[in-house]
């Protein structure tokens, strides 16, 4: 059978998660070819060991391509994580492609074959993707899924999606038109999660199915349950920033999506430590991530430029005041 679908899996130190995930893609039931792109990011363990069991097993079907590990100083784990998933996109020759991250895992075996037929459709040529729900199961065994079970089945518009929901990258089918279009300069240490998702709206609607066909496991090692709060909230700074320059039409959107930052930024502003955030700090200034980098540099800001900050000014004049002032 033709590859018609990607399925590009990023590793770090997964072994123990390599055999469910690779598992879960070889079980779907397709009447077309499914390609496994694998991207370790220098694991240490036996992540890769794990994975070559499997291409002997499955000869063909499995690609595996080992990064060079970074430096411990040089390991921001989004920016690496990042870097894993563009540079797996230059091997996609199929029609579509999907991500997953090692730990997580497919649920039934119908996930690829429904979705692409959704995309195939006549009707849906205007969906640039199509996903579904997501469970997330925590550490201690709680779970809860990505999106409320009452989301009625349909295509959902770029601004619909950024100011209402959001979709688990393991649970969207994309396009492979979409990757020459990308900005992935722009988005070199942060396509991951949803701006993933974000940076591919710009180019059409994402179609949504009620099913349930992947398990996102926050196991305290994934780039936002490992990191400190500091790292979470600039980064997520960084991902408003991105999200501005990508669509700037959606600034207002993008501003209630990410507001809690207003109140929680001010709130640590005197745990932020520049010289704990320098690569962060780089990539906000080579990437003119304004708001991102002035609150990395918060210490060195003048009184006056700090007085606007907390008030919320001094990022939206629209929004100063409807914005918490905090003294």
């Amino acid at each position: 059978m033709k590859d018609k679908v990607s399925v590009l899996v990023t590793f770090y130190n997964q072994e123990r998660y390599v055999d469910a995930a690779l598992e879960s893609i070889l079980s779907q039931k397709t009447v077309f070819g499914v390609k496994i792109i694998v991207g370790d990011d220098g694991s240490c363990d036996g992540t890769c060991d794990a994975v070559r069991r499997w291409m002997e097993r499955y000869p063909g079907r499995i690609d595996l391509h080992v990064a060079d590990a970074p430096g411990k100083e040089e390991r921001i784990p989004g920016f690496c994580a990042s870097k894993n998933r563009i540079g797996l996109l230059k091997y996609v020759n199929t029609e579509y492609f999907i991500f997953l991250d090692g730990d997580d895992h497919f649920t039934g075996d119908d996930k690829l074959q429904r979705q692409a037929d959704i995309l195939d459709s006549d009707q849906n040529q205007d969906c640039i993707a199509c996903g579904h729900n997501t469970s997330i199961v925590s550490a201690d065994g709680t779970e809860k899924t990505t999106c409320d079970p009452s989301l009625k089945e349909g295509k959902i518009s770029a601004r619909k999606y950024w100011r209402d929901l959001y979709f688990h990258t393991d649970s969207i089918l994309f396009r492979s038109s979409v990757i020459p279009k990308l900005d992935l300069d722009l988005l070199e240490n942060s396509f991951n999660d949803n701006m993933i998702t974000f940076s591919a709206l710009r180019y059409g609607k994402i179609y949504y199915l009620p099913m349930n066909r992947a398990v996102y496991l926050q196991t305290g090692d994934g780039i936002w349950t490992s990191g400190r709060k500091t790292e979470n909230l600039i980064r997520n700074m960084m991902f408003y920033d991105l999200s501005v320059k990508l669509m700037p039409s959606m600034r207002s959107i993008s501003l209630s999506r990410f507001n809690y930052l207003w109140d929680e930024l001010p709130r640590i502003r005197k745990e932020i430590d520049p010289g704990l955030l320098a690569g962060f700090a780089s990539e906000a200034g080579s990437k003119k991530l304004k708001n991102a980098y002035r609150w990395i540099m918060y210490k060195d800001q003048s009184p006056l430029r700090k007085a606007a900050m907390l008030t919320g000014a001094f990022f939206t004049k629209s929004a100063a005041p409807v914005l918490r002032h905090l003294p």
